[in-house]
């Protein structure tokens, strides 16, 4: 059995994303996908573990609170596991809509992978595919998501919508959750 790790992406301290006219948030958006993700989730396929988003006093910054979710990845996993980080996206534009999938850029396995996940939650959810559904996260505003490219198992990042799109945060998180168990549980071990 392997361990897939979900990371939720933000905490109560550091909400992510938010959008004051849908009156919505990431952290919001992410935990719910998650209540609905942990009762989908083959337990004979997979030892879930959640990262946990709180460290207390170790917090002293966001940027600490993302150190402090990667090292726990690396204590509790190796390259052999598989990571899930939970999140949703903003832009100004409220029209701008849809799903994309993180992933450590330089592995075609990996951008393969984080198209499929895409593709999988736009025929669930009805959510369209953003940005070819693989973004490369040497693309990211600081040149790399942390998440992906410093954590030991094969991880992907989905932007599973916009908070900032009413229709994109119309589907409900069963469904979200759907379309991620969907990936992960038929995915070849």
């Amino acid at each position: 059995m392997k361990k897939l790790l979900i990371d939720l992406g933000h905490s109560k301290k550091y909400p992510g994303a938010a959008s004051s006219v849908l009156k919505t948030s990431e952290i919001i958006f992410n935990r719910a996908v998650w209540t609905e993700l942990k009762k989908l989730l083959d337990p004979k396929k997979w030892q879930v573990i959640e990262v946990p988003t709180d460290f207390g006093k170790l917090d002293t910054s966001a940027n600490r609170q993302l150190l402090n979710r990667i090292n726990f990845i690396n204590r509790n996993s190796n390259a052999e596991d598989f990571l899930l980080s939970i999140h949703a996206n903003a832009a100004s534009n409220p029209g701008v809509r849809g799903v994309t999938t993180c992933y450590m850029g330089g592995s075609e396995s990996a951008r393969r992978e984080a198209a499929k996940l895409s593709k999988i939650y736009a025929e669930t959810t009805g959510v369209p595919v953003w940005n070819g559904g693989a973004f490369d996260d040497r693309n990211a505003r600081f040149g790399r998501i942390g998440i992906v490219r410093d954590t030991d198992p094969f991880a992907l990042l989905i932007e599973a919508g916009f908070v900032t799109n009413a229709k994109d945060m119309a589907v409900t998180a069963k469904k979200a959750a759907e379309a991620i168990a969907k990936y992960y549980n038929t995915f070849p071990l």
